[in-house]
């Protein structure tokens, strides 16, 4: 199949190599950008813990060269590469890792003392509420971010040819973020009718939730919140 790539730049490759060797043909059309943004680090002497719920978090961090303060706070984590990748950076090995902000939550009001202070490291739009959770749960917690994520302004050219002639098969889409401008960019390019059309491989339903607009005819969620779950999927 044809599938078009969504994800920002620095993850584009990678998957798009992934789905070269399950036998697809990739297009990239990265949707977001990633910005580091300055953070004020005092926010850190107050906490017990930090939350990492994605990537980019460690990735903005680096580049704002901060990372290497970091290295004494326990650390828990969303999903496997995130950890890995945590680990990579010199940070503690997280204490807890799942798949979802709203497990993590559970894992730690479980695991964690009452009265544990948190800090989510995170970027400017959130998919859950992981620290009004916890803090419900008597764990004052509080979010800061540390990165932004730029929307694309426009497909490519040859992308938004692809969409109206019916010769791309699908589209990967691995956040509600990316999800979300995905269908701005269909009704921005008069795409919407076309676009229904295809395939839409989603990690997750709340992902999907985000194509109700656009109205689409085939959309599929991974049976876990992952991307090797999301591979499978499209396989």
């Amino acid at each position: 199949m044809r599938l078009l790539v969504t994800r920002a730049e620095q993850d584009a490759g990678p998957f798009a190599d992934e789905l070269r060797e399950r036998g697809h043909e990739p297009v990239l059309q990265p949707l977001i950008e990633l910005h580091a943004l300055d953070f004020d680090a005092a926010a850190l002497e107050e906490t017990d813990a930090l939350i990492v719920t994605s990537g980019n978090t460690l990735r903005a961090l680096e580049q704002a060269g901060a990372i290497g303060g970091l290295a004494r706070f326990p650390i828990y984590c969303v999903g496997d590469a995130t950890a890995r990748r945590a680990r990579h950076s010199g940070l503690q090995k997280p204490l807890a890792i799942e798949d979802t902000g709203e497990k993590l939550a559970a894992a730690i009001v479980d695991a964690a003392a009452p009265g544990t202070r948190f800090v989510h490291l995170a970027g400017e739009h959130l998919a859950f509420d992981i620290v009004g959770e916890l803090t419900r749960h008597g764990m004052p917690s509080r979010s800061l971010a540390v990165y932004a994520m730029e929307a694309a302004e426009a497909f490519k050219p040859e992308v938004a040819d692809m969409i109206e002639r019916g010769t791309l098969d699908g589209v990967t889409l691995l956040s509600p973020r990316t999800a979300e401008i995905y269908v701005s960019l269909c009704h921005r390019h008069r795409l919407a009718e076309c676009a229904k059309k295809l395939a839409y491989f989603c990690i997750s339903e709340t992902v999907a939730h985000r194509l109700e607009t656009l109205d689409a005819r085939r959309v599929y969620i991974s049976e876990r919140p992952n991307r090797k779950a999301l591979l499978d999927l499209v396989s």
